[in-house]
């Protein structure tokens, strides 16, 4: 069953009702440690990965000014060359995209859970499209305000996109409302805001770019498309921190920051044998790919220990405050280039199974990317699946077709 939610008729952010929908696109992830960018074809039941490209960010932040806008602009467009010559195997010649789809990340963002009750005054009336869309628009209103009320915002801070967290009827869970009766209506979402200046450096990144953006994505709410389970745990542990987001019938439905990620490895293992920032990051690379001697790996296996618990630790907390009250999910899903990291998994779930969390069933994790994802084709596997599996994920908010089990966001009008 597909969700009526969010109504199917209306516009994109950057799209008018008579403009037909792109086929191509040019996907962009600006991580702290490395640019991500993907060239994709969108079609009627799937999204075919074209080509590729990573880059190192050299650290640079694209709202840090000018110069630092101008280094990245060169790096973004190396990767975007890197991709688009890649397609020219798979496609059969050159596809050089005109608009883009950017990943906005996590730390750039706002979000919180809104809900609303609709008493009906006809309950033995079957709902219809009209009196959904009337429920729909209250709730953006109510988000609309709800953002602007949050901590630390403004009114310069921009709305961007909200997924459906919750339809029922009658206090009754269900898929779809229409053709249904009953005495009240209630509907879910989860809805974030961006700061200004990302939304303004994004747009001067693709003014430079000569590239018209077609969507700014929560990474969130993009990722969550991918899941391939309805009820998970997802980790995305990138090199300044992790993040973590809670599924619930196949929507988002909370996402925390741990403010430890794969920079904390890399400065532990810089402590540890007392070697430069590039060196540790060299021997922890070598140590995901499995080339150091066994005499090597149990010297970096010993000086992972600690910063493993911490951050094992860390992860345990949010995952109590994430699902305090209720059934923990036992799915849960690794991705990023942090997530890599030998026997890191292992020591999460060591804690978790002797811990007092409600799982439904006893948890396991799974490298998400690892595998061909459900609706795409000639996307990369393994390591470079988890690391590029966020990027992609962007394709799914333009799907011509929504798959079943796939719940797109909607994106806020400018």
């Amino acid at each position: 069953m597909i969700f009526k939610f969010p109504p199917s008729d209306l516009p994109l952010q950057h799209q008018s009702p008579m403009q037909p929908m792109p086929t191509y696109f040019s996907l962009v992830d600006l991580g702290m440690d490395t640019i991500k960018v993907a060239v994709v074809e969108s079609g009627q039941d799937e999204i075919n990965v074209l080509g590729h490209g990573v880059i190192s960010a050299k650290g640079r932040n694209i709202i840090a000014g000018r110069a630092e806008m101008a280094t990245l602009t060169a790096q973004v467009n190396n990767a975007l060359q890197t991709a688009e010559d890649g397609t020219e195997k798979i496609h059969g010649y050159k596809v050089v995209p005109d608009h883009v789809i950017f990943a906005l990340p996590n730390h750039a963002l706002v979000g919180k859970q809104f809900t609303v009750n609709q008493r009906r005054t006809m309950p033995k009336a079957p709902i219809t499209n009209e009196e959904m869309n009337i429920v729909w628009e209250r709730i953006i209103r109510l988000a609309r305000r709800g953002l602007m009320n949050m901590p630390n915002v403004n009114d310069e801070w921009h709305p961007q996109t909200a997924n459906l967290a919750g339809l029922w009827i009658d206090n009754h869970r269900v898929n779809d409302l229409l053709g249904l009766s009953g005495t009240s209506i209630s509907l879910s979402i989860y809805a974030v805001s961006c700061q200004p200046a990302w939304i303004q450096a994004l747009e001067k990144l693709a003014e430079w770019l000569e590239l018209e953006i077609f969507l700014m994505v929560a990474a969130s709410q993009s990722l969550a498309t991918i899941v391939p389970t309805k009820n998970a745990l997802v980790f995305n542990i990138g090199v300044s921190g992790t993040d973590c987001y809670m599924i619930c019938h196949d929507t988002l439905h909370e996402s925390r920051h741990v403010a430890l990620g794969g920079g904390f490895f890399t400065v532990a293992l810089r402590n540890t044998f007392g070697c430069d920032f590039q060196s540790a990051e060299a021997l922890k690379l070598a140590f995901s790919a499995g080339t150091l001697s066994q005499k090597d790996i149990q010297l970096v296996e010993h000086a992972f220990e600690e910063p493993f618990q911490r951050w094992v630790s860390d992860v345990s907390q949010t995952i109590s405050v994430m699902c305090a009250d209720r059934i923990v999910p036992h799915d849960i899903y690794f991705v990023g280039g942090g997530a890599v990291l030998p026997n890191l998994d292992k020591y999460l779930l060591s804690i978790l199974k002797t811990s007092n969390l409600n799982f439904e069933h006893t948890p396991h994790i799974t490298y998400l990317g690892n595998q061909p994802l459900k609706g795409f084709t000639h996307d990369p596997v393994g390591f470079r699946g988890v690391l590029f599996a966020p990027v992609l994920s962007l394709a799914k908010t333009v799907m011509k077709k929504t798959i079943e089990g796939t719940h797109i966001p909607y994106f806020f009008k400018t």
